[in-house]
């Protein structure tokens, strides 16, 4: 992997953990959504992901740092 490449990497299971330590909080607070997270602050939510991203980009944020994740809707099951 390149340094660039590295930091992203990097950059993003930092913020995995933090989400997944946080994800009960997060899903009492704001519910069934997508989450922008970066340097373990929660950027933005939305319902939808692609108006998440718009927000994303409008406030000016490298999308390639930005991690995303979402909390599906109790009672929902994902196999993956």
């Amino acid at each position: 992997m390149d340094g660039n490449t590295e930091e992203l990497f990097e950059i993003h299971e930092k913020s995995e953990k933090w989400f997944n330590d946080h994800m009960v909080e997060f899903e009492h607070k704001y519910g069934s959504k997508f989450f922008a997270i970066k340097n373990q602050e929660v950027l933005a939510t939305d319902e939808k992901l692609e108006k998440l991203i718009k927000i994303i980009e409008e406030k000016g944020e490298d999308i390639n740092k930005v991690f995303i994740a979402s909390i599906p809707p109790k009672g929902l099951a994902a196999i993956l």
